[in-house]
Order: structure tokens, then sequence, then C-alpha cells
């Protein structure tokens, strides 16, 4: 992907890319390549990458191959190149055998890296997964932990906007 972008970013006309989702795997192995490319001024400054978990243990129940310090660091290094890059990224709360501690993992992964956008979904069991065999939380449980992150990147948000607080710049809306 890296060298596609680089070819695209190589057109002489005047337009921008969004770069879609990765997930951390699939980012890791292409991360220095990447960087140098977003430091273009036909790259908007957007990184969706879905976590889905803080925590080790459900991640790899989730069948997701990285690690929590995997995400964190691909979030640092774009940080370093890029302070003001939007950082997306997507929460599952509720996954089965998810402990409240569990949870709190992923709390504190929300707290330290501050995303700019949080997509938060209740686990919600796919028919024909391992996870749908697996002993699930009361709706109930699974409610409360949404709402309670939901409320905890609504503070989050509101703190990070404060930076662009007497900020001047161009802008540009892509969507009504």
């Amino acid at each position: 992907m890296p060298e596609l972008l680089k070819e695209i970013t190589g057109i002489d006309k005047d337009f921008l890319i969004r770069v879609g989702m990765m997930n951390p795997n699939s980012l890791i192995p292409v991360i220095d390549s990447l960087i140098d490319i977003y430091k273009s001024k036909k790259i908007f400054k957007f990184l969706h990458i879905p976590v889905q978990s803080g925590n080790g243990e459900i991640l790899a129940k989730m069948n997701r191959n990285y690690r929590v310090d995997d995400f964190k660091n691909i979030i640092s290094r774009f940080r370093e190149e890029s302070p003001f890059i939007t950082i997306s990224t997507d929460i599952i709360c509720g996954f089965p055998t998810e402990t409240k501690e569990q949870f709190q993992d992923s709390i504190n992964l929300i707290k330290e890296i501050k995303p700019d956008v949080l997509n938060i979904s209740r686990f919600w069991p796919r028919p024909g997964t391992t996870a749908a065999l697996m002993p699930q939380l009361q709706g109930e449980e699974t409610k409360d932990r949404s709402t309670h992150l939901a409320s905890l990147f609504d503070w989050i948000s509101f703190e990070q906007n404060k930076r662009y607080r007497n900020w001047e710049g161009n802008i540009l809306i892509d969507e009504r």
C-alpha cells in the first residue's frame, strides 16, 4: 500500500487522500514508509486503527495478532511525526469472559492515548464464531461498560479540543 500511495501523491494535481482503516498487524510491517507518506500534503492527517481491547488476553481470544504495546507504539510513532494527526480507534465492550479488570485495561488505554475519534461497540455474538460459544456477559453489564467508556471519551474529547482555542487556519469540510 505505501508504494501505491507514493505513486498517487506524485500525481501533479490538487487533491487529498483519506487513507482507510488499517488493523495494527497490517500496519506494523510498513509503518516507516507509511509515516513517510503521511508527510505528504496530499494525505489527510487521519489514522483509523482499531484496537478493540486494551487487554492482551482479550485480544488473543478475539484472534487479534497484535499486542496492546504494538498499538501504542503505532500511535506514538505517528504522533511524533504529525502531532495534530487525528487518531480514530474502536473498542468492543463486553467481549465474552471479559472481566471488569480486563475492561479497565481498555479504559486505561483510552485515557493514555486520548484518541480524537472513538467508535464504541457492544459485543454481540455472530453465529458460527468461537466467541458465540463462549460464556456471554449480561446485556446490562455490556451496556454499563459502553456507557462508562462513552462518558470518559466525551471528557477526553472536550479536553483535546481545547488545543484548538484561538487557532486560525484553513479548513476543508469533506462531508455534510
